[in-house]
């Protein structure tokens, strides 16, 4: 993650020395899922997402607020229901809804984790060592979503999709993760024999700016407000997602998915600019079966 589009690294330096003191910045992610789902009914089913996240972070140069360092354990449980509005040879019409329960590991963080050195240094506090990594929100969070399949010919489909999670609280440190939505969109081709399918989606990802709502600052110096938006939060993803399921006999499917980010762009910095991200793309290998 580099500084942002707007100036160079060194037109960075020249106006905040304090955040080109940071130099390269760079997070790993990696998730493994176990989805359980049951039929309840012809057209109803029950979900359930138990997952393992590791995030590694490894910064040019360390800090109160940088360092290298990883976190890793369960993500947040989510227990979901789908329900199929028409299942028909022509397409799919699906609404879902759930719940995401507060099992993933966290680190606790306070208002004065969020303050610059500039900040501090006026105010006459120091700034703790923390770490911003987290693998859940800490709240209970409904979810919801509209899926839609539509058959063109005996070899095309096209696919939709819109999901939403929508926190409504923040967390016991005060932390509230904003909502945020992903539509994804495109065409899906059967490749081959039964079983063999081939895809390729467009997603568009955005999220709100989270907030944080601790005590207030006070110091020598002076008071400050422990109400803000959180800096380098509020995000807008484009991405491709091309993907190929395979089918081996009647019950074991092996699928795998790619995606590879077009644009990612932070609303707003600490500086109040936006900032443009570097990413790589990722990968996900599944495999599926039924009994």
């Amino acid at each position: 993650m580099y500084g942002d589009d707007y100036v160079s690294f060194e037109e960075l330096a020249e106006r905040s020395p304090e955040a080109a003191e940071h130099g390269a910045a760079r997070l790993f992610a990696s998730r493994a899922d176990l989805l359980l789902r049951h039929g309840l009914t012809e057209r109803t089913e029950l979900s359930l997402d138990l997952s393992y996240e590791r995030r590694r972070t490894w910064v040019e140069h360390e800090d109160e607020h940088h360092r290298n360092e990883t976190l890793a354990g369960p993500g947040d449980v989510r227990l979901g229901l789908k329900h199929f509005l028409r299942a028909g040879q022509t397409g799919q019409l699906a609404a879902s809804l759930g719940l995401s329960f507060p099992t993933g590991r966290r680190n606790e963080i306070t208002a004065a984790s969020f303050l610059g050195h500039e900040q501090a240094d006026e105010l006459g506090i120091a700034v703790p060592v923390h770490s911003h990594l987290q693998l859940g929100t800490g709240t209970l969070d409904p979810f919801v979503g509209l899926e839609a399949l539509r058959v063109l010919d005996r070899h095309w489909l096209l696919y939709g999709a819109v999901d939403a999670d929508l926190p409504l609280v923040g967390n016991g440190d005060g932390y509230r993760t904003a909502p945020s939505a992903t539509l994804r969109l495109g065409p899906a081709r059967h490749v081959g024999g039964p079983g063999r399918l081939a895809w390729l989606f467009g997603e568009l990802f955005v999220s709100g700016r989270d907030r944080f709502a601790g005590d207030d600052l006070l110091g020598p110096g002076g008071s400050l407000s422990g109400r803000f938006g959180v800096p380098n939060t509020g995000r807008l993803e484009l991405a491709l997602t091309p993907g190929l399921t395979w089918g081996f006999g009647r019950d074991l499917t092996l699928s795998v998915q790619a995606r590879i980010p077009l644009y990612t762009r932070i609303h707003e910095d600490a500086e109040r600019r936006d900032v443009q991200l570097t990413e790589p793309a990722g990968f996900v290998l599944g495999l599926s079966t039924s009994f």
